[in-house]
């Protein structure tokens, strides 16, 4: 969902797919690299004018927070709505929040591209991902860095995005936990295995310091906050840390650039 003159840095990924007679073989997909700026880390008071600050970001990542799922309170559907009317960049927002099942089509109804619950939160993730992608948005479920991949295994198909979270989701400018890498590495595996044109989202605490090792590790869609909204230029900032991503991806085992 690129924004037009937005520059990508496209690679191919090796995944397994049906071949016919009930073989399956190596076929090559040219997917992209993205760089989604948090709003978790721009200044609330000014979101319209932080928003056109990474108009050459992917998408804008619009924390929700509810106080009960996570320990913090951020903003809602009014907000994002508002958010929508003002910008091009699409949103992709992430709901840390009880009751996604109730909550999330009103963040599609809203403007929102893509939507994101957590996995510990809804009641019926098949349910709730069909019914996002019915309205119309792209359908993404979330993990803590507790909850493993692997018994989700059979709900990828349902989704266009898993994202790994590599903090405690609540609160931004935390420290980048290197323990997610594996978990990164086995849910790549397990969407080349199915096949799948999957995004594999990471957020927290990425930075020019760690994108590398989460691009090497599978992750294609990086989420960044205050190594975006932190520096001097965000702009130049999404730039950088796009070129650093797309050079990881280049030279890492699972991808290899066309």
């Amino acid at each position: 969902m690129a924004r037009k003159g937005t520059a990508r840095h496209r690679y191919r990924v090796l995944v397994w797919t049906e071949a016919g007679n009930g073989r399956r073989a190596w076929q090559a997909w040219v997917m992209a690299v993205q760089i989604n700026p948090s709003i978790l880390s721009a200044d609330f008071a000014r979101l319209a004018d932080e928003a056109k600050a990474v108009e050459g970001a992917d998408w804008l990542h619009v924390d929700v927070m509810d106080n009960h799922f996570v320990p913090n309170l951020t903003l809602g559907v009014p907000v994002v709505e508002s958010l929508a009317r003002a910008t091009d960049t699409p949103l992709d927002c992430h709901l840390m929040i009880e009751d996604p099942d109730r909550w999330a089509p009103q963040y599609v109804e809203a403007g929102a591209g893509s939507v994101t619950f957590h996995a510990e939160a809804a009641a019926g993730p098949v349910r709730l991902a069909r019914e996002i992608r019915a309205k119309g948005a792209r359908a993404s479920m979330a993990l803590k860095p507790a909850t493993p991949i692997e018994p989700y295994e059979d709900l990828l198909p349902e989704l266009d995005m898993l994202l790994i979270m590599t903090v405690e989701p609540g609160f931004g400018g935390q420290a980048f936990l290197d323990i997610m890498l594996p978990k990164i590495r086995r849910t790549r595996e397990l969407i080349s295995k199915h096949g799948l044109e999957l995004w594999l989202q990471v957020d927290g605490g990425v930075s020019a310091s760690t994108i590398e090792r989460c691009a090497e590790a599978g992750a294609d869609v990086f989420v960044a906050g205050s190594a975006v909204y932190g520096a001097n230029d965000p702009a130049e900032a999404v730039r950088a840390l796009r070129t650093q991503a797309a050079g990881a991806t280049a030279s890492a085992s699972w991808a290899c650039d066309h």
